[in-house]
């Protein structure tokens, strides 16, 4: 049994035992469905008596109460049973966390009850013709009376067929401001059953061989008003409410395959000889697992860590997009790798490493692309870490050593006029420490401790006579500048610019 994580509660840690112990034990009957690419409806049903899908549900609502951690350890470890695993994240993600927080306290005793039995959901975003561009989905929900009539088509819908809940986003409504201000989409629960609504087609994809994925069709679908979550208007902001947790979640059912895809790699490497030797005993295979178990680590810290956060009421959406992204590519290295140093086994599907290559391939995709997530973690991670990423200090020239150097000392251009002279003086300094780099406005200001409308009337009479080589952005304002070649000559002569290190030898300077 992997470890449990110190923060963990004890009922947290007895959770993960009894579970761990449970799916070691009816792992064949997965594994069997998983060849006959049959839906294992008996062990998804068993799975719900013993109340295991109601890890994070709260105990009012007939759930464990152990929270998106709870959710996270069952996910992890159902993840090692397949399509079990699969069906226990798509039921959360379709509608766990949307009727948590955005619910009446008639959904959660109906719906939350539900999914702590094990009855099955799916959400339903992605369209033919929209994917990432989730805003722009074309599904119409118009309001007659007490009813939500609904129109359009869904794809790409795990669970779709075998689910009986259906968290759906539809729009409704097409006013230009509503849409700028992300108030067009609203979120609904549909039912398999109501009329109207109904499968069209089960996709054939890379891996999910017995996890249906779905074509949805809803023609004039009527949904009662009681069956939408929120507010009309609210679809946007409840979908990006539950993506933190939709995103850690899929990352801990992917650490489940990984585990058993390193146990089978790491038992083959003991068992297989050639040349003499276990191959095993190959540096480069040694590696290879180095590697692979450090991946593995990583990726639950940064999983469990993401779900802690979520516990104790953090938004954090850096830690959920990087536990994802990290998770879903360190679990494709691990196939790849283990894949190559098992050889010719390693291609076949005896062995459950060559599924872990097509399982993690869909990882990177499903729950937001692995590029979506950089994007969110390019835009938020600087800021969640603006004071860490910004110098306390400034550079200045070592007095001594004549070496780029981190210094609190006061600038010497502080309280000096901002002219022309003064700003070449700068330019030369600048183009020592830091030759390849430009400096913003904000470096200036900092340095003459001035207002930027005065570094900016300045830098632009420069630019003018060649003196300053302005950086904009589209709409043309002053980001920052750097001096040209003629500035540098007019500010200092030559000899200003030169440095050698000690060793080097005079009669090589020229």
């Amino acid at each position: 049994m992997v470890d449990a994580f110190p923060w963990w509660t004890d009922a947290q840690k007895s959770f993960q035992k009894e579970l761990s112990e449970y799916v070691s034990k009816v792992l064949p009957r997965a594994e069997e469905a998983y060849w006959e690419r049959r839906f294992p409806w008996d062990l998804i049903k068993e799975i719900g008596k013993k109340g295991y899908f109601g890890a994070g549900v709260p105990k009012e609502y007939g759930g464990l109460g152990l929270g998106i951690t709870g959710c996270c350890i069952a996910a992890e470890q159902l993840g090692r049973l397949y399509c079990i695993g699969h069906m226990f994240v798509t039921s959360h993600i379709g509608g766990y966390h949307q009727i948590l927080f955005h619910g009446t306290e008639e959904q959660k005793k109906k719906w939350l009850s539900g999914l702590a039995k094990g009855v099955l959901g799916a959400v339903c975003i992605t369209e033919p013709y929209y994917g990432s561009d989730a805003a722009g989905i074309e599904t119409v929900a118009v309001r007659e009376g007490d009813e939500y009539v609904i129109t359009g088509k869904k794809r790409f819908i795990t669970a779709g067929g075998v689910a009986d809940r259906y968290l759906l986003y539809a729009r409704t409504s097409d006013d230009p401001e509503d849409r700028r201000r992300y108030r067009h989409l609203s979120a609904f629960v549909l039912e398999k059953g109501m009329p109207g609504f109904s499968l069209e087609k089960i996709n054939e994809l890379i891996g999910f061989e017995n996890v249906p994925n779905a074509y949805l069709h809803l023609d004039h679908v009527r949904v009662p008003v009681e069956n939408r979550i929120g507010n009309e208007g609210d679809g946007w902001n409840i979908m990006m409410g539950g993506l933190n947790f939709e995103r850690t979640l899929c990352a801990a059912v992917t650490l489940g395959g990984m585990l058993e895809a390193l146990r089978c790699i790491y038992n083959y490497l003991q068992r297989r000889v050639q040349f003499g030797m276990r191959t095993i005993d190959f540096v480069n295979n040694q590696f290879a697992i180095a590697d692979m178990i450090a991946d593995y680590r990583i990726a639950r810290l940064v999983t469990y860590y993401s779900a802690y956060t979520m516990d104790i009421g953090l938004n954090m959406p850096v830690e959920a997009a990087a536990s994802k992204m990290f998770t879903s590519d360190a679990s494709l290295r691990m196939g790849i790798n283990g894949v190559q140093i098992m050889g010719g086994d390693g291609l076949t599907k005896f062995y459950p490493v060559e599924r872990l290559v097509r399982e993690s391939k869909i990882g990177q995709i499903i729950a937001g692309t692995n590029e979506i997530m950089k994007v969110i973690i390019y835009r938020m991670g600087p800021l969640a870490m603006y004071e860490d990423l910004i110098y306390p200090w400034r550079f200045t020239l070592h007095p001594r050593l004549q070496v780029p150097m981190p210094t609190f000392e006061k600038s010497p251009f502080a309280g000096q006029e901002v002219n022309e002279a003064n700003m070449l003086k700068l330019f030369a300094l600048n183009y020592r420490i830091n030759p390849g780099l430009y400096m913003t406005i904000e470096d200036i200001a900092k340095e003459f401790e001035a207002p930027q409308e005065k570094i900016i009337e300045v830098l632009q009479a420069m630019e003018a006579k060649g003196l300053a080589s302005l950086y904009k952005d589209r709409r043309g304002r002053i980001l920052m500048a750097r001096p040209t070649y003629k500035a540098l000559m007019q500010a200092a002569p030559p000899e200003y610019y030169r440095w050698f290190p000690e060793w080097y030898r005079d009669e090589d300077k020229f």
